[in-house]
């Protein structure tokens, strides 16, 4: 055996232990680089041990990858205790300093989570480590159960903590799902003697000021004397409600399929009249589906119940609007869909109220440009060339005035019928109100020339080589480009 080849002792609990770690390493590329997060405490110490001892046989290089928080006062004792095992072991190390964000919502605990993955994902990515092994064992699987349950979580949030999982690129393995902490601990223990270190020890383990501490410290002792076996018991919990979440997920998925229903502005939208056929609770999860295939957070379950009662009572006329996450998801015509985009109000608005003209946002002198983007109302004015269309000429003559509608404006869509009010044209042709207000109209002088979603007005000047307007907003919906945006018959 070469000479910097760690050997741990040999004991019933470290084979154990060794045998686990081996079955994982021979699932990894043939000489690829590992990395170890290692705290120094019992659990990541034996793991990086008993990881060199592997790595050196079968001709991975391994990493020590320590993440310095700072929140103790033996932070910098800790890092330097692992680069003393680092190089006890002859092998690679690397600490990095983070910033934990103390006034986080989410507490100091998920922070330090947080902040300690990301620089773990650093380390691994300028490495070209693929994966990392974690020091999670059986204790921490029932600790992350109990504490998921106490926090409500579903079924879907009990299946604890995996053997593998992705996370920036990176796959965190741990091989010590199914080990007790005390086997761990006496292992490190023998290990800390064999090499003359020391194990690090952090005081907050047992702190009952924070949630997993509690746990150790009071709740689980109490649990143990009546039931010894409880964290097998929960580590299977935690298995079958992985698998019950497996089937739940399944559900849902073809529930969703059954009531999407694609709009071409506003993508893929829920048919409520289809919806409502399902039992409450597949109503529940299609739309918690839903909401996550559109990346929105998932609402809680009291709002997730709320949604799904103001949908399910709304009248097939009622417009219903329920904001949640930044964004707005609305009813339309037995359709729930989401719409994202900002409201526009036209400055001015207040100010041309008391006249007939309208409230311009821009004026814009057109040159020639293919399009004028418009920051004010987050979206694109496009001037397509085209085989007939508005005279350029014409266009040129004079400025346009780009606005928001203020009501009573109206359109002649075709030269052989009368002016209509674009309040029924946007509802014809299926436009939802909200979308309406954002709409911009161009106008060209005291005539209304354009109404994006609608087209041009029949009295526009048109010639064989022409341009056509076309509007394409920021956001997705009625502003995107439509059919409706060409010339009207018999125009000019």
């Amino acid at each position: 055996m070469p000479p910097h080849l760690f050997a741990a002792p040999s004991s019933p609990g470290c084979d154990s232990l060794l045998a686990a770690l081996k079955q994982v390493f021979l699932s990894l590329p043939a000489g690829s680089a590992v990395g170890v997060a290692v705290s120094g405490g019992p659990d990541s110490f034996a793991l990086a041990a008993l990881a060199a001892q592997v790595a050196g046989e079968q001709g991975h290089a391994l990493h020590l990858l320590h993440v310095h928080h700072g929140l103790q006062a033996m932070a910098d004792a800790w890092a330097d205790q692992v680069r003393a095992l680092a190089a006890a072991l002859h092998v690679n190390c690397d600490v990095r300093r983070v910033e934990v964000a103390c006034d986080q919502g989410d507490g100091i605990e998920a922070a330090a989570r947080a902040a300690r993955y990301q620089a773990l994902g650093d380390m691994a990515g300028r490495a070209s480590i693929r994966h990392v092994l974690l020091g999670h064992h059986l204790d921490d699987q029932a600790e992350t159960v109990l504490l998921r349950l106490l926090r409500g979580a579903g079924p879907e949030g009990m299946g604890a903590m995996a053997a593998s999982t992705e996370r920036g690129g990176v796959t965190y393995l741990r091989p010590w799902l199914d080990i007790e902490r005390a086997r761990i601990a006496a292992v490190a223990q023998s290990l800390a003697g064999e090499l003359g270190l020391a194990l690090a020890d952090d005081p907050t383990n047992m702190d009952a000021r924070y949630a997993r501490g509690a746990l150790r410290s009071r709740v689980l002792p109490a649990i143990a004397g009546h039931w010894p076996g409880y964290r097998a018991t929960l580590s299977r919990y935690a298995r079958l409600a992985s698998n019950a979440a497996e089937v739940l997920a399944e559900v849902a998925k073809a529930d969703l399929q059954s009531v999407l229903q694609v709009h071409p502005a506003h993508g893929e939208t829920v048919n409520i009249p289809v919806w409502r056929e399902l039992s409450a609770a597949r109503r529940a999860m299609a739309l918690r589906a839903w909401l996550a295939r559109q990346g929105v957070a998932m609402p809680s379950e009291a709002r997730l119940a709320q949604m799904c009662e103001q949908l399910l009572r709304a009248a097939p006329d009622r417009q219903v609007l329920l904001r949640h996450d930044g964004v707005q998801v609305r009813s339309y015509r037995n359709r729930v869909m989401l719409d994202r985009a900002r409201t526009v109000v036209a400055k001015d608005a207040a100010a041309s109220s008391a006249t007939d003209e309208p409230a311009p946002l821009s004026t814009i002198h057109w040159q020639g440009e293919p399009s004028i983007y418009l920051p004010e109302l987050a979206g694109t004015l496009y001037f397509d060339q085209v085989q007939h269309g508005l005279d350029p000429q014409w266009l040129l003559a004079q400025p346009l005035r780009v606005g928001l509608r203020r009501g009573r404006e109206r359109l002649r869509p075709n030269s052989l019928g009368p002016s209509r009010s674009l309040k029924n044209l946007y509802q014809e042709a299926g436009i939802p109100a909200w979308e309406r207000a954002r709409l911009p109209l161009v106008w060209r002088g005291s005539v209304l020339l354009f109404a994006a979603g609608l087209g041009l007005d029949a009295r526009a000047v048109l010639a064989p080589d022409g341009v056509m307007l076309r509007w394409h907003s920021d956001s997705p919906g009625a502003t995107i480009s439509r059919p409706h945006d060409k010339p009207p018959p018999n125009a000019g």
